[in-house]
């Protein structure tokens, strides 16, 4: 495949498909960061046996691959009970609310913990020969493979793209809408929107969509769709309609927004 067929820009994110709980929470982390920031670029999810994930490794003389694949290259030992007991683990912390839940995603069983169990695989990579998922692209650069950077890691990096890019600061006022992208929480973002355009604030405030399961936790929101007004929660677990919302703006903090006009 020649190089002038693959179009570098964008965010990449390669990784298992279906993906992995490390490759869809990165996706996912990385399109709120994005979301959040307010940044124009596209982030997109990439199979690292597809051509373009082939190709790009090869241009740093590296094979994509998993963890499993560095593992049997190198013959580390890894406990794989461990890491699948990880990930089940995962999954029964978040299992009350996964119930009560709108929505459930893969990247809910991924903790900290278990990139520390794959850790030995991350540091043998390089040696292996293997790109190891998952791995961030930013613009045909390469920023991090192996693991699940932290946030603000992958926020500072975002930050300095969209800086050499010109892009504009955001203003300080946010309305956030919290939810993994199913059907309700579209639908609330949409009532959202609906809801600032009746106060004629759509302008003067930033409505944001937040993917990130990390936030919503930081936050206390355990159950999808939710809304946070400049930080602040004031719905969880339900779609409010347009009304509600400008209800709830009205009340706390409308006054404000006009205010600082």
């Amino acid at each position: 495949m020649g190089e002038n067929i693959i179009r570098w820009d964008g965010i990449w994110v390669i990784g298992t498909d279906p993906p992995c709980p490390r490759c869809d929470y990165l996706s996912r982390m990385v399109q709120d960061i994005v979301n959040t920031e307010g940044i124009p670029q596209s982030v997109r999810h990439i199979s690292y046996a597809s051509d373009e994930a082939l190709y790009f490794a090869k241009s740093l003389g590296l094979t994509p691959g998993t963890a499993k694949d560095v593992a049997r290259i190198s013959g580390i030992s890894v406990d794989w009970d461990a890491v699948q007991e990880s990930i089940d683990d995962q999954k029964k912390l978040d299992g009350d609310a996964a119930e009560a839940n709108c929505c459930s995603v893969i990247a809910d069983r991924w903790s900290p913990s278990l990139d520390e169990l794959l850790r030995p695989c991350e540091l043998e990579a390089p040696a292996a020969g293997i790109l190891m998922t998952p791995v961030l692209i930013m613009n045909g650069c390469l920023l991090h493979s192996g693991s699940v950077p932290t946030y603000d890691q992958a926020k500072s990096w975002l930050r300095k793209m969209a800086a050499n890019s010109g892009h504009p600061e955001k203003g300080k006022h946010k309305v956030e809408v919290l939810g993994s992208g199913c059907p309700k929480c579209q639908m609330l973002y949409d009532n959202t929107l609906i809801a600032l355009h009746r106060m004629g604030l759509e302008e003067d405030i930033a409505l944001v969509k937040r993917t990130d399961i990390l936030y919503f936790h930081q936050l206390g929101v355990n159950v999808i769709p939710g809304l946070a007004i400049n930080g602040k929660v004031v719905a969880k677990g339900q779609v409010l309609n347009p009304d509600q919302i400008c209800e709830l703006l009205n009340e706390k903090t409308a006054a404000k927004f006009i205010k600082d006009r």
